[in-house]
């Protein structure tokens, strides 16, 4: 082998288990959701550790709590609210730009639609 066989080698041996770093989502974002029956502007506040993520669903519900992940710049998170006695969940997926984020959301009793958030300054 050559040396610059070797090197090339010693170089895919330690890029071949590089997993890229979650985007940073960590803070307070202003989101506005378009879905079949309903128009709404809520924020959402991320704690991001590594991966994994809570936080808080402000709408016109007030406050709910949210889990999910973000890998690489893909993020998917669950929102549970109660509404009137009954608990209801919404389902978001999409990918984080930057200071924004956006994907397709689905709401029980709400239907789906699409959503996005812009970092909150």
């Amino acid at each position: 082998m050559t040396t610059v066989t070797r090197l090339l080698a010693a170089v895919l041996l330690v890029t071949s288990g590089y997993a890229a770093e979650p985007a940073k989502v960590d803070g307070k974002w202003n989101a506005s959701l378009q879905l079949e029956s309903i128009n709404s502007s809520p924020s959402l506040t991320f704690k991001q550790e590594g991966e994994k993520l809570t936080g808080t669903y402000q709408g016109y519900y007030g406050a709910s709590p949210l889990e999910g992940q973000v890998k690489e710049n893909e993020i998917a998170f669950t929102v549970t609210m109660t509404i009137e006695g009954s608990k209801i969940s919404g389902h978001f997926t999409g990918k984080v730009e930057g200071d924004s984020m956006g994907g397709a959301v689905e709401f029980e009793g709400a239907g789906s639609g699409k959503w996005n958030a812009i970092r909150a300054k």
